[in-house]
């Protein structure tokens, strides 16, 4: 039962997903980071609009369209291509671990110990969804080494990147308790 102050503020679930984080250790850096947060978030801006463009020539012009997508599909494999760092070289590789994920932040096991108010950028590419998020987060623990657990609480992500979190939050929800539900009707009455 709920008594004083509330304890979350998001539903929080278990995942494995592919994730990768980077220690920012200056002012410079995170300043870069929210720089390209901003710039994701003009991007995913000009998307919506593009797809909305790409919709209304699937009507007008459908040959058209097949080119104008073909375009933007070669456009994003490029981007993805030249995903250098600022300091010019490629970020970390993705690494398939546990996490547990909230609207609000994220929580899984390293093998180093973090500073409590240290900024870390974390990507994560979830599955069966093959999306990446990126968010700039905040450590709010950090376990030694031995215990090697982070907690990491979101300062700044973008919308769209806010929205697929969340759906893949509830996503994982509804089939864990579809699962649930199927289990407990399966067993047999005593």
């Amino acid at each position: 039962m709920w008594q004083g102050e509330e304890r979350r503020r998001y539903y929080r679930v278990d995942d494995r997903v592919a994730l990768r984080y980077m220690r920012l250790s200056d002012g410079g850096s995170v300043a870069g980071e929210l720089s390209d947060l901003s710039l994701r978030s003009r991007l995913a801006d000009l998307e919506l609009m593009l797809d909305q463009a790409l919709a209304k020539l699937a009507v007008a012009a459908p040959e058209v369209l097949e080119v104008a997508d073909l375009l933007n599909r070669k456009l994003d494999l490029a981007l993805e291509g030249a995903g250098l760092g600022l300091d010019g070289e490629r970020p970390a590789t993705l690494v398939t671990r546990d996490v547990s994920l909230s609207g609000s932040g994220f929580a899984f096991a390293v093998g180093e110990t973090l500073a409590v108010g240290e900024m870390v950028l974390v990507d994560l590419l979830f599955h069966p969804e093959r999306r990446t998020i990126r968010a700039l987060t905040r450590v709010v623990a950090s376990d030694g080494p031995d215990a090697g657990y982070l907690r990491l609480d979101i300062e700044r992500i973008t919308e769209a990147d806010q929205e697929l979190l969340m759906s893949h939050i509830l996503r994982l929800q509804s089939a864990r308790l579809r699962q649930r539900d199927g289990a407990s009707q399966s067993e047999p009455d005593e």
